[in-house]
């Protein structure tokens, strides 16, 4: 039975020392004769029967090996699965993966199973439908990332200090932050706001929303994320700071010729407006579906500088569903403490 172990000395296959990149004469000396595939950007070594592919670059040195737990019918692949034992640090792969997820490295954004790192060694997951179906191992090199420090709060605006930690309390008890769409990141540093605050021209993103971001940023999800608003029975995501000014071209692009306009019902008196959505309406949470929540800097004679509007791209109902953003985060806040929690039900599910 093939034998894979990893621990803090050393990588050994079969009692065979390896380092990234592999020679491929190593390998076949640990594994045994192989089938060679060539494509245009890899050379690709198989054992069939151990369910055990390694890819090569240039040809000579392999930089991933790759378990198949599960195999695929591309002609490189194994014609058989993975059956051997991997040892690392001394535990059962598999299981201790389940058990350390406070251990496990996101390799790249989005990455949703990450990887165990032990000895400059990678060990990455591959899942679909939720069952592991691959084991991708490679040298690991750590790139730090530059700190950024977090620009400071204008005095005006510390209560969105107490605000947040409201929120995240809330969210938390619904929420473990160890699942894979909690989104939660640093707030944004002067860097940050000198290249994501301007829209177009004198359109700029809002003391109040700059601040509210200096406290807490997020990451993107491709398929959802935990910091979000449950509004007219509809989610809406906190949009990451620096993704605001694409979101908010993504609106303008949908403005109408004067004479293709269609009839609007709104309250006009507070809510000012002569197109599909005002140039100074700031999106800063989104439905995914064109529907956004805005932070509107430029009210009626009645309305309210601040005041939070939902934008429904459909039936092009603009309402205003908040007086300021302390207002829509206390909702949330008030709803989650209540129960109304329908908006993580996908999000929850996923950690089950």
């Amino acid at each position: 039975m093939t034998k894979l172990e990893l621990s803090k000395e050393d990588f050994q296959i079969n009692g065979v020392s390896i380092e990234f990149p592999i020679d491929i004469t190593v390998l076949k000396q640990a594994l045994g004769d192989y089938r060679y595939t060539k494509k245009q950007y890899n050379h690709i070594y198989t054992w069939d029967n151990l369910g055990i592919m390694a890819f090569s670059k240039e040809g000579e040195k392999a930089e991933h090996l790759m378990l198949e737990l599960v195999c695929n019918k591309y002609d490189y692949c194994s014609k058989d699965s993975f059956s051997g034992e991997f040892l690392f640090d001394g535990n059962e792969l598999l299981h201790y993966y389940e058990n350390n997820k406070s251990q496990v490295v996101k390799l790249f954004k989005g990455d949703k199973t990450g990887a165990l790192i032990l000895n400059k060694t990678s060990v990455w997951f591959d899942k679909e439908d939720e069952i592991i179906t691959a084991i991708d191992i490679s040298a690991y090199e750590q790139i730090e990332k530059p700190k950024k420090t977090t620009a400071p709060l204008d005095p005006e605006f510390k209560s969105f200090e107490s605000l947040w930690q409201e929120w995240i309390s809330e969210v938390n008890k619904i929420v473990s932050t160890d699942n894979d769409y909690y989104n939660l990141t640093d707030g944004i540093s002067v860097e940050d706001i000198e290249n994501h605050s301007v829209l177009e021209d004198e359109i700029k993103i809002p003391s109040a929303l700059v601040n509210f971001y200096k406290v807490q940023n997020v990451d993107y999800d491709a398929v959802t994320s935990t910091f979000q608003f449950g509004v007219n029975n509809w989610s809406y995501e906190l949009i990451p700071f620096e993704d605001i000014k694409e979101e908010w071209n993504s609106i303008q692009d949908l403005q109408f010729e004067e004479d293709d306009l269609p009839e609007q019902e709104i309250d006009f008196e507070k809510i000012r407006t002569n197109n599909y959505a005002n140039p100074k309406w700031i999106p800063f949470a989104t439905g995914r579906n064109g529907d956004y929540l805005l932070f509107d800097t430029d009210p009626a004679s009645k309305g309210k500088f601040g005041q939070i509007i939902e934008l429904q791209n459909e039936s092009w109902d603009r309402n205003i569903v908040a007086d300021s953003l302390e207002e829509l985060v206390q909702n949330e806040i008030n709803n989650l403490r209540a129960g109304k929690t329908e908006h993580f039900d996908f999000i929850i599910g996923k950690e089950n």
